[in-house]
């Protein structure tokens, strides 16, 4: 799997469901959100203008995705606030291995670079490093409905946060309709009333 595969097989909607521990206050927090993925190739103008912010060469990018976060009460509360474009620059001698460009910093609010690598079986691992601390995190799909997703922030004085994401993929209104469709010529097929 290369980055654009990992885009495309994310892109929709999905419930987000994550416990985060923060560890110097030994203090958990859950919560359930909206996550939103949308692919977009090289053509895309924000290619351009993340690659200018980090300096990189535009040639390297191949694309990326727009994520946002919202709230699971109120779809398609689209916020820029919770929001982040992040641009795909794979290492030419190896697709699974590159950058990741994103416009805002998950957690420094600015532009900052990462680097990732796929496993053999999949896993995709990110690591960034801001100012102060280093993000890592893992994610991968346990089938193309759940994903999950765990990372951590390190300080010199060690691990500060962690959390832990099982994502589950939201049916959009067409597919809801297909599978009412389907279950519906069942039912009718059987002699049971829908």
């Amino acid at each position: 799997m290369n980055m654009t595969d990992f885009f495309n097989k994310s892109r929709g909607l999905w419930l987000n469901r994550r416990v985060v521990h923060h560890m110097d206050y030994q203090d958990d927090e859950a919560a359930d959100s909206n996550l939103v993925i949308e692919p977009f190739d090289s053509s895309d103008p924000a290619v351009a203008k993340v690659c200018a912010s980090l300096q990189v060469d535009l040639n390297r990018a191949v694309g990326g995705a727009r994520f946002w976060w919202e709230s699971n009460l109120q779809a398609l509360e689209r916020n820029e606030d919770y929001a982040a474009v992040v641009v795909d620059a794979p290492n030419q001698d190896n697709p699974r291995t590159g950058f990741l460009l994103r416009d805002v910093g998950y957690v420094e609010k600015k532009p900052v670079l990462s680097t990732y690598n796929f496993a053999d079986d999949g896993v995709l691992t990110i690591t960034t490093r801001y100012d102060t601390n280093v993000g890592i995190e893992r994610c991968w799909f346990v089938t193309d409905q759940v994903r999950m997703r765990v990372s951590s922030v390190q300080f010199l004085n060690g691990v500060a946060m962690t959390t832990y994401c099982t994502e589950f993929r939201c049916p959009d209104a067409d597919a809801i309709k297909n599978l009412a469709a389907v279950a519906k010529g069942h039912n009718a097929g059987s002699g049971e009333e829908a």
